[in-house]
C-alpha cells in the first residue's frame, strides 16, 4: 500500500473540509462530519482531518499511479475551491515501517 500525507493551513480547514466532502459525494462514497472525513475513490482512499490550524490529508493507494490520481483529486478540487484565496497541497512520502 502506498500512501502520501498532505496539509493546507487554514483556519478554515472545517469549511474545506465539508465542502470537498459534500462535493465528492455526487461521485463517490464518502463519510464525514465537520471534522473528519474518509473519501472512497475508486482509485484509493484519502482520509481528510480538520484543526484549528490546516486541513490534513491521508491518501493511500494500491500503487504509485492510483495514489497520483487521488492526489490529482484532491489537488484540483482544493484549487477549484480555494479560487478567491488560492492553496495549495504541501505533499510529503510516507516512509514504510
Amino acid at each position: 500500500m502506498m500512501r502520501r500525507q498532505g496539509h493546507v493551513p487554514t483556519p478554515e480547514a472545517s469549511r474545506y473540509l465539508q465542502r470537498l466532502c459534500y462535493h465528492f459525494t455526487r461521485k463517490i462514497r464518502v463519510d464525514y462530519d465537520e471534522h473528519r472525513g474518509e473519501a472512497h475513490f475508486p482509485w484509493g482512499l484519502c482520509v481528510l482531518r480538520a484543526d484549528s490550524e490546516a486541513l490534513h490529508f491521508d491518501c493511500s493507494a494500491e500503487d504509485d499511479a492510483s495514489l497520483a490520481r487521488v492526489q490529482f483529486a484532491i489537488d484540483s478540487h482544493v484549487e477549484l475551491f480555494s479560487r478567491k484565496s488560492p492553496v495549495a497541497v504541501d505533499w510529503q512520502p510516507v516512509q514504510a515501517g
